[in-house]
């Protein structure tokens, strides 16, 4: 039996004799196999470069938020009740982002509305805005 095994794989190895089945891949195979590889990794780099630029956007909002954060805490703890108007400057502990104030009067007179504003792409301007009420908490004149 064993011996018999070996005859037959050695006859079919012959030269000469025919295959009836392929072993192999030819080279348009191979070439369709590159193609279609090629395009899923220029689809997966463009999608690594999509997420990095989120990434990088996510990290300028999440900045520019804690910024608004500290500029009202600032603002409650120096100013406590700010006149009306528009102010703007820059964060000296953060380049390229800068602030955009706007304190205006509501329906109570011991409540303004602050809007601040944090900008550090110009062309999303309204990226990072805060909404914010404050109230007097000066004592009130008693004259």
């Amino acid at each position: 039996m064993w011996l018999q095994a070996i005859s037959t794989s050695a006859r079919a190895a012959e030269p000469g004799r025919q295959r009836h089945g392929r072993s192999g891949f030819t080279l348009i195979e191979v070439l369709v196999a590159l193609v279609i590889v090629a395009f899923a990794f220029v689809g997966l780099l463009g999608l690594h470069n999509r997420n990095i630029a989120v990434i990088a956007r996510d990290q300028d909002l999440t900045t520019a938020t804690l910024l608004a954060r500290q500029y009202i805490t600032e603002m409650e703890l120096i100013e406590q009740f700010p006149d009306t108007g528009s102010e703007s400057g820059e964060f000296s502990n953060a380049p390229g982002f800068v602030w955009e104030r706007e304190v205006e009067e509501t329906e109570v007179p011991t409540v303004r509305r602050v809007r601040l504003r944090v900008v550090w792409d110009p062309r999303i301007p309204t990226a990072c805005e805060l909404v914010y009420f404050i109230r007097d908490r000066r004592e009130p004149d008693t004259q």
